[in-house]
């Protein structure tokens, strides 16, 4: 350490501070000297002597606290620069949040408005499905009750049909009840449909109480089982309907069967009314019509009628005689098979020739009075191997 001293009209001597101050005493080690020197030349040079511990110590506060206080100062610029940049980060943040803010209120809107939207359209989707179903169950209800009009309808087929095979039945049995081929193929006939009606619940009340049918439509409910149920009740009575219908096929498919097999006879046998009108003299013996008292034998019947009505024949055949013969006038004579003759007598006109083949019920002549007659009228004959029988069991059928 250097210490410069000013004489007056000299100029300045520059002593080291080491050589002023003696090292060699070890008092002068316990202490270190402070030199005041003022910054005046007239100023007094003063010596402060401190202690070298307490100098030391001084020394070490100070830069202990000048180390704490450029900490302090250090850390105040890290906190204030923090600060800031927290200030700013959160400001950031907060504009963010506003801005996010304003988005979320915007979504939140557009949800809602969404929302909205959405229950309207379920709404409107829920009552349209509402009204779609009324308008099913509607057209179900419709279209059942056809269904059931349409079942009744069948039912009432099917009993007409029933009906009309037992008539024709019936109406076989009437004409072939004097034919052996046709009575034998009737018994069969019988004995096929019996069996057929086993399966038939018009002629099976056990079964018509098994399968019982329903009465009437009710009102439908937009219920999807209720309309499931109601559909399969009517199917499986439709179905029992079909079967009915299936077995009324069978009889009559049968009974026409047998018919086709009746035909060849009972199409040539005589059971049809020649013509229409009631029986003025019978067959046997009946009182002379032409006066004179007595009686005489009758091999036919007779029908009155006006002149110029159609003559039948009773049955199919071949006609054998068609020309004037003695006592019956203008005459037609048919075989129809197994031995049977028609004889149609007293004609005004006849329309058919020998051996020609005429059909059941054809127009074969006309109602007269030629011959041995009183009046215009149809004498009737019915031959078996040439003898005359009585033809009243044979008219079963009208023309």
């Amino acid at each position: 350490m250097w210490h410069y001293m000013l004489k007056k009209g000299s100029r300045p001597v520059v002593t080291k501070v080491s050589q002023m101050i003696d090292t060699s005493s070890h008092k002068q080690k316990k202490y270190i000297s402070l030199m005041v020197v003022p910054s005046y030349s007239t100023g007094k040079t003063r010596t402060l002597r401190v202690p070298r511990l307490l100098f030391h110590g001084v020394i070490i506060a100070l830069l202990v606290i000048s180390a704490v206080v450029l900490g302090f100062y250090l850390q105040s610029s890290y906190f204030r620069r923090t600060a800031i940049g927290l200030e700013s980060s959160l400001e950031q943040t907060e504009a963010r949040y506003t801005e996010f803010r304003a988005y979320a209120e915007m979504v939140q809107d557009g949800l809602m408005e969404t929302a909205a939207q959405i229950y309207e359209e379920l709404n409107e989707t829920e009552y349209r499905a509402n009204i779609e179903l009324n308008r099913q169950a509607r057209t179900h209800q419709t279209e059942l009750e056809i269904i059931f009009d349409q079942i009744e309808e069948i039912e009432r087929a099917i009993r007409e049909m029933d009906e009309d095979r037992q008539t024709f039945i019936d109406g076989l049995s009437a004409r072939g009840a004097v034919i052996p081929p046709v009575a034998d193929l009737l018994d069969s006939l019988e004995q096929a449909q019996a069996q057929l009606r086993a399966h038939s619940r018009i002629h099976n009340p056990m079964l018509l109480q098994e399968n019982p049918a329903p009465h009437g439509v009710t009102l439908l409910s937009a219920s999807t089982t209720t309309n499931e149920a109601c559909a399969a009740q009517v199917q499986a009575h439709l179905q029992i309907i079909m079967d009915e219908l299936a077995v009324q096929r069978k009889l009559t498919d049968n009974a026409l069967e047998y018919h086709a097999r009746m035909d060849l006879y009972l199409r040539n046998f005589p059971t049809l009314w020649p013509i229409e009108g009631n029986i003025s003299s019978g067959f046997g013996w009946r009182s002379n019509p032409f006066g004179g008292g007595g009686s005489e034998w009758h091999d036919g019947i007779d029908i009155p009628a006006p002149r110029g009505t159609e003559i039948h024949a009773a049955g199919g055949g071949v006609v054998l005689y068609a020309q004037w013969r003695n006592g019956y006038g203008n005459t037609v004579v048919i075989c129809h098979g197994l031995g049977k003759v028609t004889l149609y007598a007293h004609t005004s006109r006849n329309l058919v020739e020998a051996g020609q083949q005429v059909q059941r019920g054809e127009v074969i002549a006309l109602v007269g009075s030629t011959g041995r007659s009183t009046a215009p009228h149809l004498h009737y004959e019915v031959q078996i191997d040439g003898v005359a029988v009585n033809p009243m069991p044979f008219l079963n059928e009208h023309f």
